[in-house]
């Protein structure tokens, strides 16, 4: 193994070392414990019903919406 090679595996085993992948727990611990495990489509789906359950009437916008 040559030493280009050699620099080149360390070069790219530095890259994979500095990547982080960010899983939202530091959101998720601000949030009621109750809402904490929900996904993304469950904790919407339970703001919709909240709101139905106040008398607010919410609108889903088109797909493809243009302000």
């Amino acid at each position: 193994m040559g030493s280009d090679e050699l620099a080149d595996l360390w070069e790219w085993r530095q890259k994979l070392l500095g990547i982080r992948i960010d899983t939202g727990r530091g959101f998720r611990s601000q949030m009621p414990p109750d809402e904490q495990h929900l996904s993304r489509e469950e904790l919407g789906r339970k703001t919709m019903a909240e709101a139905s359950a106040n008398g607010r009437n919410i609108e889903r916008l088109p797909e493809k919406a243009h302000f």
